[in-house]
């Protein structure tokens, strides 16, 4: 761990500041988890199973980013993979552009950041997927049992 610390602060310290940070996080209802399941199985009972299917999807992320570009001309990246307190991995990601890819203007930045909840007309699935992953909710008075719940008001 210290010698991992160590090459991360060597590479902050060629490459400077970075220029883009997020979170990949595992999302224990991908097909390829569901699928793998025996008959009652709950993705929690097979966390071998999800860890690998979330190494796999994270492979392919970090060569999406740093082969193929999707994000512009990268020199560098740093990962660390977290559990989570029910079990779920998920990544810190730093990554670090070449100077002709970094992003200087507001629009540029807006561009690559987007906050919104897709139009469910022009794009359903896309619609379907933030409402399901990334929505809190449904909870509240209309939803008593939601495991946010607690003496009646959401804990979150």
């Amino acid at each position: 761990m210290v010698q991992n610390y160590q090459n991360a602060m060597a590479i902050y310290k060629w490459a400077h500041c970075p220029n883009v940070f997020f979170t990949c996080t595992c999302n224990p209802q991908w097909p390829k988890i569901k699928i793998a399941l025996l008959l009652g199985q709950q993705p929690q009972d097979r966390l071998d199973l999800v860890t690998r299917m979330f190494k796999i999807k994270l492979k392919e992320l970090i060569n999406d980013i740093h082969k193929k570009h999707i994000l512009g001309r990268t020199i560098a990246g740093i990962y660390v993979i977290e559990f989570q307190k029910r079990g779920l991995p998920h990544a810190h990601i730093l990554i670090f552009f070449a100077e002709d890819c970094k992003s200087h203007t507001v629009e540029v930045i807006n561009h690559m950041i987007n906050a919104k909840l897709p139009n469910p007309e022009t794009n359903k699935l896309a619609h379907e997927m933030v409402a399901i992953c990334m929505m809190h909710g449904p909870c509240g008075a209309m939803f008593p049992n939601a495991p946010c719940m607690e003496e009646g008001k959401c804990k979150k």
